[in-house]
């Protein structure tokens, strides 16, 4: 509630209007899904990371985004979370004992969960909280030492994209995989370089179209993809609110 009030009034003195309306609508259905809970099926969706039921998960709101049946107020998990680790579960080794893991910028439900199952785990950023502070861009860890690297909704934050594919790269064991996401506008064939990061899109320095795999496919990379589509049915997929969006794999095939 408190962050969404700030949203408000910061929408508000911004003259984001359409952004207060969402803000205030998105208060209101707060309160809905609240007494929903209160009085209604509790068995309706199920968290996989936390394991919270409930009637529906919550509205999730912000500046560029408006999505339903997202939040779960239990570990505030987004639904591409949910979906995430059902396809780190389903379709990589991302579990199994002695993978290095490194994340940049760590959603900190996942987090908790990695560093509860014991994983050898760490976290980084330049800015907010983790494990330890670094640059993506600039990243002190060794050649050919990780096996999995997740960046999740970072790169379209990072001005120097290529520097941070190059380091991720460099970082990653042969046969180790970036574990990528990033907000995909399906409906832009070129992706558009922002002239500074944009406030109506989330402070975004770009927004990705349908290039995103050439962006990425560098030599020494092999780009492959994944959705929920391939790990769960359409019904289990509403049960655990799980995002379509795909997760995007690149894998390191040289170590040059």
């Amino acid at each position: 509630m408190t962050r969404l009030l700030r949203f408000a009034l910061v929408s508000l003195r911004r003259r984001h209007f359409d952004f207060f309306a969402n803000a205030v609508s998105s208060i209101l259905d707060l309160f809905g899904a609240t007494v929903k809970d209160a009085f209604g099926e509790r068995s309706v969706v199920h968290c996989n990371i936390c394991g919270w039921t409930g009637n529906s998960f919550y509205r999730h709101t912000g500046p560029g985004y408006d999505e339903k049946n997202s939040l779960c107020p239990g570990c505030l998990c987004q639904d591409r979370h949910r979906a995430l680790l059902v396809i780190l579960e389903k379709c990589t080794d991302f579990f199994s004992p002695g993978k290095k893991i490194v994340e940049v910028a760590p959603e900190r439900n996942l987090e908790t969960l990695y560093v509860n199952q014991g994983l050898d785990y760490t976290s980084f950023d330049i800015k907010r909280r983790a494990m330890e502070q670094g640059d993506v861009t600039r990243m002190r860890y060794l050649d050919n030492s990780i096996d999995y690297f997740l960046c999740l909704h970072v790169l379209e934050h990072v001005p120097g994209e290529k520097e941070a594919l190059c380091e991720i790269h460099r970082v990653l064991k042969p046969g180790g995989c970036a574990v990528v996401q990033v907000p995909v506008d399906w409906n832009l064939p070129q992706s558009y370089e922002y002239p500074m990061a944009d406030p109506r899109d989330t402070f975004h320095v770009r927004r990705y179209g349908r290039d995103f795999i050439k962006r990425t496919n560098l030599p020494g990379f092999e780009v492959a993809s994944k959705s929920i589509n391939d790990c769960l049915s359409n019904e289990d997929i509403n049960h655990f609110g799980c995002s379509r969006e795909p997760v995007f794999f690149l894998k390191k095939v040289s170590a040059t």
